[in-house]
Order: C-alpha cells, then structure tokens, then sequence
C-alpha cells in the first residue's frame, strides 16, 4: 500500500513500499532502517558489490554512477539497470529488486 503522502521507494519482490529519509541517505540505508534485508559486506563503501539492485523504476531519474561503480560496473559487466544499493540516493518513486539470495 502506498503512503497517503510523503515520498516513497518500493523494494521488490516483497513489495515493502518505505518512506524516503534524509537527502544523504543511500538506498541501502533507507533499506536498513526500514528492515529490509540487502547485503552489504563491505559496510556501505561500494567496495564489494554486494547490494547490488536492479532498478525497475525511476532509473533515468538517478545520479550516474560514481567512479567507483562504474569501475565495478565495467569489471563485473552490469547492466545499466544494475546499481549499488550504497551508491545510489533515494528518489520518490524509485522501485527496485533485490536479487533472490540477497
């Protein structure tokens, strides 16, 4: 269900629809705090590659990639629907999956 208000992103395939918090928040953390569980083991750092998402909503709206991920993007050859949960500022509206065994 949708918020009444406010900006949201929804995680799928859960469909958990979350409140966007502070403007320098990451995806991951909005996640987080919202309990929705991607992994993350480098801590948030973009070093690992681990929370990775796939955008299936709002993609055209988000920051390009930092230099960081596009070099991982190039090494682990993303697709451009492909982004860091850690790299990547929520947007209203923004839906995204989280890969099964994430």
């Amino acid at each position: 269900m949708k918020p009444k208000s406010g900006k949201y992103i929804t995680f799928l395939p859960d469909e958990r629809i979350v409140p966007v918090g502070q403007k320098d928040e990451s995806v991951l953390d909005v996640a987080l705090r919202n309990g929705v569980n991607i992994n993350h083991t480098c801590g948030g750092n973009g070093t690992c590659g681990t929370c990775l998402l796939w955008v299936e909503e709002g993609l055209e709206e988000l920051h390009p990639r930092s230099e960081m991920e596009a070099e991982m993007a190039i090494d682990r050859t993303f697709r451009k629907e492909e982004r860091l949960a850690c790299q990547i500022h929520p947007i209203h509206g923004l839906k995204v999956r989280i890969p099964s065994g994430s």
